[in-house]
């Protein structure tokens, strides 16, 4: 052991006189170890990020609802269903709501939700925002989705059921409209000038890739909306949405559903469903394509950079055997066996690939810094990552040094040492 810390120690300071008596040609072969190490790592971060966030978007909107309408949110049925059916079937409606809601046995809790696709400005005083996200709900809304109040309160089920003018708003709405007042609740903002008193605040969640975003969201009571607001059939989103009890299977419940909704609207047994029920793993599902595709363009950049690379320390590792010939002649003809001198060469190679991947992971970690800041999502380097990272560098050092450390191990004392 004592030996092999001898030989390391000897390893590191060789390697660093060679990289600073050859800064350039050190760089340059480093460039594509660094360069292939940052494509694959940076890519694995940013997938494992992007999954990440979906998958907190998902626990947080409940990862045990299902939501009805007219809609599927992918079209993989069968390849004879074409887009402009689901375009014909009708909206869901609130009688659907209503017959789920005394039907269902799987079902905690059922609500239907209002979205107008173009929705009404929201004002207070000379602030104003074209950009709120609109829901107009029914009862048991805030228990579906579980909302996290951090001001006030959600909406009672006196108010929603009386249709009164109370409201509950995301961070953003919050900050948009009453900038510098710490706390809006109990005042008084206008949506398309009619007056709704806001009881409570969601807190900041930010936004996620399921395009689910409470932080831009006005709630309101769903009679208080269509007593005031037009509930057009083509400017209006409709959706039902259902939380199982606890212990039953998404499955179980949409097999329920089916049940349910087709006796709602009166469907024979040989008519197909005018009607979607969707889950959000279905959109988390949409993605796996592309996370396949960030994989495939990761091995292609970083494969072809660790080649270039791997060459490059391959010809530092060459010239640097060139130039030690006389060192390696003396060492040998003072007891250096060839296993010293392998093993001395192949660390040396393994060494400066690890170089590489230091930097490499360096600037991944840069690049997580902006990137957290600039999207909100949280970007870091995996544990996992960091040990492909080194492992790859390892593998690849053996790679590169494997044939002039065997050089230097096979060559003949007195011939080295003439070269001189």
């Amino acid at each position: 052991m004592r030996h092999l810390f001898r030989v390391l120690g000897e390893t590191l300071k060789l390697t660093f006189q060679q990289l600073w008596l050859n800064k350039l040609r050190t760089f340059l072969s480093l460039f594509g170890i660094t360069v292939g190490i940052f494509s694959i790592i940076a890519i694995l971060t940013a997938v494992d990020a992007l999954k990440n966030n979906i998958n907190q978007s998902i626990n947080s909107l409940g990862d045990n609802v299902l939501f009805v309408n007219k809609w599927a949110w992918t079209f993989d049925g069968p390849s004879d269903y074409p887009w402009w059916k689901y375009f014909q079937r009708p909206n869901v409606k609130l009688e659907n709501y209503k017959y789920v809601q005394s039907k269902s046995k799987l079902a905690e809790y059922v609500t239907y939700e209002l979205n107008p696709r173009i929705p009404p400005e929201v004002s207070y005083k000379d602030k104003k925002t074209h950009k709120a996200q609109i829901s107009a709900v029914t009862d048991n809304y805030g228990k579906v989705f579980q909302l996290d109040i951090a001001q006030g309160r959600y909406l009672s089920s006196m108010e929603v059921g009386n249709g009164l003018n109370v409201c509950v708003i995301g961070g953003d709405i919050s900050d948009k409209i009453f900038k510098n007042i710490s706390d809006p609740v109990g005042l008084e903002l206008r949506m398309g000038g009619k007056p709704l008193t806001v009881v409570g605040v969601i807190a900041r969640k930010g936004e996620d890739l399921l395009g689910f975003n409470y932080d831009k969201v006005v709630i309101v009571p769903l009679d208080y909306y269509a007593r005031n607001f037009s509930v057009d059939e083509n400017q209006i989103d409709r959706t039902l949405e259902i939380r199982s009890k606890p212990g039953v299977s998404l499955e179980e419940l949409k097999q329920e559903l089916i049940g349910i909704m087709r006796a709602a609207r009166k469907l024979r047994p040989t008519q197909e469903d005018n009607f979607s029920i969707n889950q959000l793993s279905v959109i988390a599902k949409g993605f796996d394509s592309v996370f396949d595709s960030l994989g495939m363009v990761k091995w292609v950049i970083g494969a072809f950079s660790l080649i270039v690379g791997g060459f490059g320390i391959a010809n530092i590792m060459f010239v640097s055997v060139t130039e030690r010939k006389a060192i390696i002649g003396i060492k040998k003809a003072l007891g250096a066996t060839r296993s010293d001198i392998l093993l001395e060469f192949l660390l040396e190679a393994i060494f400066l690939c690890m170089m590489g991947a230091v930097v490499g992971l360096a600037l991944v970690y840069v690049m997580c810094y902006f990137a957290t800041d600039a999207t909100g999502m949280e970007f870091k380097i995996g544990a996992l990552n960091v040990a492909i990272a080194f492992g790859i560098s390892f593998i690849l050092g053996i790679l590169a040094g494997i044939i002039p450390a065997y050089l230097a191990a096979t060559m003949d004392p007195v011939e080295a040492i003439r070269s001189k």
